[in-house]
């Protein structure tokens, strides 16, 4: 009879447990339904053609039309389609699309969907920055770019003076690995007269592999590392594999290389270039002309990469040879310029050339004129 009460009790309470659950648990059936439909949902326009997705207002790759003319025609007009307007519904308006969408902080899938459309079309529509070249040696300090200081709207972001590494630079001098390279002429003409130096020393068999990099060659770098390691160790998720990836790729508009002063310089048809003759007098003599060997084993913490003996970055004589005789990287020198705490070496010697030249004795009247193998496995990276 006890056991019979004792059960009778367990099941009344039960009962008035379940009736007070009940809301909630009405919510989070409603809730988990409308999740599993929006997924499904998801799920269905990626298995839609592009035909079938324009046909309920969602313009992608595959699209064309008048649509698409018009909706290339007012990235156009905002600055963010460089190609032609030919209602076509290419990488290149995918492109623009993804550049609008992150200028305007919607989501970047390169997909013209309803919120996409409704921000292009509107009054209060961001344009694209006007992309003007930029000097990216002006000023006394060096340009810092890190994971702390992306550029600002860096997908626009496009150095002065670029040149074609190739075309400045003899093939007996340095192999230049991708024929495109690029630089920035006062970086790539103080590259040659290192190299120079270095082939008077008997060193020779350099290859640039890396220089200058838009957006779009840092997204596709990134993304190809992301890849790889995955392929590498399946069992890791997406995000734990690019997180991996950005200990040695930068993301986009966080890169050196997007300066066009940064160059990947390695010995050609070697799997390895520390421990080098090029690595070794990379290191000892880079700093004469004005290129600092960026990521170093010692500085990992502070820079944020894996040391990279192959990665120079062009900063000028006087900064590179401050930083060498104190031991210093970027980060720790900026931070000195700015607290104080290091007089900026460029600016005292101009006050130096200044002071010297007022001491100057003039002779002559003021009007008077006076007289490939096997590829490196060490990546270009950051």
């Amino acid at each position: 009879m006890k056991h019979g009460l004792r059960n009778l009790t367990a099941l009344l309470m039960a009962v008035l447990m379940l009736m007070c659950l009940c809301p909630e648990q009405a919510a989070f059936a409603e809730s988990a339904a409308e999740t599993e439909t929006q997924a499904a949902e998801q799920t269905n326009k990626t298995k839609m053609s592009a035909s079938e997705l324009q046909a309920q207002g969602i313009l992608t790759v595959g699209a064309k039309g008048e649509e698409v003319t018009k909706l290339q025609q007012r990235l156009k007009d905002l600055g963010y389609l460089e190609g032609k307007v030919d209602g076509q519904y290419g990488g290149g308006t995918k492109r623009a699309v993804i550049a609008f969408q992150r200028r305007n902080g919607l989501t970047t899938d390169g997909v013209a969907g309803t919120d996409t459309q409704n921000k292009l079309y509107a009054e209060d529509a961001l344009a694209a920055p006007n992309g003007s070249p930029v000097d990216t040696l002006a000023g006394d300090v060096p340009m810092l770019v890190n994971k702390e200081h992306p550029l600002a709207d860096g997908e626009f972001f496009t150095p002065a003076d670029l040149v074609q590494l190739n075309k400045e630079l003899s093939s007996k001098l340095v192999t230049i690995k991708y024929k495109k390279t690029r630089g920035v002429k006062a970086a790539v003409d103080a590259l040659k007269e290192m190299l120079e130096a270095a082939k008077e020393d008997g060193i020779g068999k350099w290859q640039i592999s890396a220089g200058y990099r838009t957006w779009d060659d840092q997204v596709s770098m990134l993304n190809s590392k992301v890849k790889s390691i995955q392929k590498s160790h399946k069992d890791w998720s997406s995000s734990k594999a690019r997180r991996a990836a950005l200990r040695t790729v930068a993301e986009p508009g966080s890169s050196e290389h997007h300066l066009g002063l940064a160059f990947d310089i390695n010995k050609k048809g070697s799997s390895k270039f520390a421990g080098t003759k090029q690595s070794d007098w990379l290191n000892e003599h880079c700093w004469e002309y004005g290129f600092i060997i960026r990521y170093q084993k010692e500085k990992e913490k502070i820079t944020g990469f894996e040391a990279e003996p192959w990665h120079i970055r062009y900063v000028g004589i006087e900064h590179a040879l401050y930083m060498r005789d104190h031991d210093l990287c970027l980060e720790e020198y900026i931070q000195g310029l700015e607290d104080g705490s290091i007089q900026n070496p460029a600016a005292r010697t101009a006050d130096d050339a200044d002071s010297g030249n007022n001491n100057e004795t003039i002779d002559s009247d003021p009007g008077e004129s006076s007289d490939e193998p096997s590829e490196e496995t060490e990546e270009p990276a950051a």
